[in-house]
């Protein structure tokens, strides 16, 4: 029963959460279990008053990101089709996925807006995105290249963009090996802060 539900009980399922896999994983349980008592006291008024939840403290994610001299050293060091989509991603800060399949009628290059749809967004919101100069610049270089995508790799998109040739890339250019696809979203935002 929910007027049950005591600090002592929530506090043991925590630790047996944490013991059993980790303190990340506990806390996604001990989210779920805080959002239905918050539910059940706001919104459904089953109980006056709940206990606060306590979550565990996680480590700060690691934020890798590249200076100007970095991404120029990268881009010389890609192929032609992830050159593009790295100078996209750089000029947008789109997730990978968005770039990979990004089409045309998302696009209206007089305006200088792109926009990402509600389902292939992470968070289920239409993003509209502000094309700079150089996000224009990589379209007008791509026009013609396919009729629905705008970037692709022998006629589909591009997948996968951590593949052997980015790996290779890295190295090359004496990018740390852990530097991942996700981390030109945090050069653009990070260029931008």
């Amino acid at each position: 029963m929910l007027d049950e539900v005591t600090r002592d009980e929530i506090e043991k399922i925590a630790e047996h959460k944490a013991k059993e896999s980790s303190r990340s994983n506990a806390n996604r349980y001990l989210a779920l279990i805080r959002s239905i008592l918050r539910r059940a006291k706001d919104d459904w008024e089953w109980v006056d008053r709940i206990h606060k939840v306590r979550l565990y403290r996680e480590p700060k994610r690691r934020i890798c990101f590249l200076t100007q001299e970095q991404a120029g050293r990268l881009l010389a060091e890609l192929p032609a089709h992830l050159k593009v989509m790295a100078r996209f991603s750089l000029a947008t800060g789109l997730r990978q996925r968005n770039v990979s399949y990004l089409q045309w009628d998302q696009v209206d290059m007089s305006r200088g807006v792109a926009w990402i749809h509600p389902d292939q967004a992470k968070a289920g919101k239409a993003i509209g995105v502000p094309l700079n100069q150089e996000a224009l610049g990589v379209l007008r270089e791509r026009l013609g290249e396919h009729k629905v995508y705008v970037f692709t790799f022998q006629g589909k998109p591009v997948d996968r963009c951590s593949t052997r040739a980015w790996k290779q890339a890295i190295a090359r250019a004496g990018i740390s090996e852990d530097f991942r696809w996700h981390d030109l979203r945090h050069t653009w935002a990070s260029w931008h802060v």
